[in-house]
């Protein structure tokens, strides 16, 4: 029966080399943010929460805003 070896590498951010830390299940990294492994060997950017435009980008957005 074979073992499973746990091995303990340390990753770095694929941006500056800096060593990234653990929380939960994403590696993060203080200047670049957050990412998970994909695989054994590929690190992947986590997706960042979607922030919303100051500028209503259609008509009916902006005669909302003003109506309101």
């Amino acid at each position: 029966m074979f073992q499973r070896q746990i091995q303990q590498d340390v990753l770095v951010c694929p941006d500056c080399s800096g060593k990234l830390s653990s929380e939960r299940d994403l590696l993060i990294c203080n200047q670049h943010g957050a990412f998970f492994l994909y695989g054994p060997q590929l690190l992947v950017r986590a997706p960042r929460p979607a922030t919303k435009s100051v500028e209503p980008s259609m008509p009916w957005e902006s005669a909302r805003a003003r109506l309101a």
